[in-house]
Parts: C-alpha cells; structure tokens; sequence
C-alpha cells in the first residue's frame, strides 16, 4: 500500500501538526501566466492538477534533467523491496568509556554495550510514493525514532532530528494563461527536505 507523504514528512521533520509548503501564484506577463521558480512549488501531490503523459515519462530524458542530483540511496524509479527499517547513525561507545573505566574487564564490557543500546539514535527508514507528478516517484523518508525506551540514562532525553539535507527531484509543473489557450507544462528541479541524522537531546 501506497503510504501519505505528506503526513510522514512532517513527522519526519519534527513539524507538529504538520507544515505548511509554499505555493506561491503565478505571475502575470501580458495575457500569459509564467512558471513560477522552482522554490516555490509544493511538495504535495494534491497541489498538482495535470499528470505527464507517457511520452514525458521517457527515464533516459528524466535522468539526464536531473543530472548528479540523481541519488539512488534517497530515491527510486520503480518500487523498492526489502529495504525498509532503521538506520544506525551513530556508535556511542567512546561516551561510556570513562564510566566503565576502573571497573572489572566483563563487567566494564557489559557496562559500555547497555549505555550504547541506550543512547543509540536510529533513524526509521521507509520508502513513500509520491506519485506521477514527481521523479523519481519514490522516495525513502527518515524519521527519528522516538518511541520508548528512553536514548538516556537516566531516562528524560529522545531522539531528535539533528541534521536536515534537501535532495533534488523533478516536479510536473504546468502553467497557462487565465482564458482558455493552451497549456504549457515541464519538469522542473524542487529541493525536497529528509532527516539524515538524529540525535539525543532533551525533550
């Protein structure tokens, strides 16, 4: 099943009751409406009312639109499987070495391996469809693992987004004069915020 991104997102990026994206209209030159910067395009599929065709779709001409910026990790052409789940982003280890130290060998090992367990900040992973009017279509969304137990000891602090980079994807974005005439529509490069590391900080 085909996951909301929009919701997610949010979640992802800390955003309580979620967030909201900028669309701003487009401006009028003579009797033609032009595209607006590529900044200032949604990041909801509801806020795209034409769907490319076939022939827009062509992956050779997509690839080549979005250049470098193409980043497998971040994004897919076709549907992902067996890749969802968590992230380790950091080791802590070197945190709990002064507590352990004067302790008995075993003991200190098993000292440092539990502060680890609890203070690890994991990133969720899953991969989100965003649908036809955005490529690639699918897209991995983090998030930071908040759920219990606490990343501390003693407990109180959770795991919070620590770092946000924009990735680039390609929108439909389509634009006309305000009486009937024709529409002219093209892919254009939107930044697109994830989460790509968390960290342990008080609530």
């Amino acid at each position: 099943s085909t996951a909301a991104p929009m919701p997610l997102l949010a979640s992802s990026l800390g955003l309580a009751g979620g967030t909201t994206w900028p669309v701003l209209p487009a401006c009028r030159c003579g009797r033609r409406e032009r595209s607006v910067p590529a900044g200032s395009l949604s990041l909801s599929p509801e806020d795209y009312r034409y769907s490319p065709k076939p022939r827009h779709l062509r992956p050779g001409r997509l690839r080549r639109l979005l250049g470098s910026a193409f980043d497998p990790f971040w994004m897919a052409t076709e549907e992902p499987w067996g890749h969802n789940g968590s992230i380790l982003k950091e080791n802590l280890e070197s945190l709990s070495r002064d507590l352990a130290e004067g302790l008995p060998g075993a003991l200190a090992h098993r000292l440092r391996q539990w502060l680890v367990e609890q203070a690890a900040c994991r990133l969720t992973s899953a991969w989100v469809d965003l649908g036809p009017v955005f490529w690639p279509r699918w897209v991995r969304h983090t998030a930071c693992n908040t759920g219990p137990p606490s990343c501390s000891w003693p407990p109180g602090m959770t795991c919070r987004p620590a770092q946000v980079t924009h990735i680039k994807l390609l929108a439909w974005h389509c634009w006309g004069p305000r009486s009937p005439g024709p529409l002219h529509c093209a892919w254009r490069q939107i930044p697109y915020p994830v989460v790509a590391a968390c960290k342990c900080s008080c609530r």
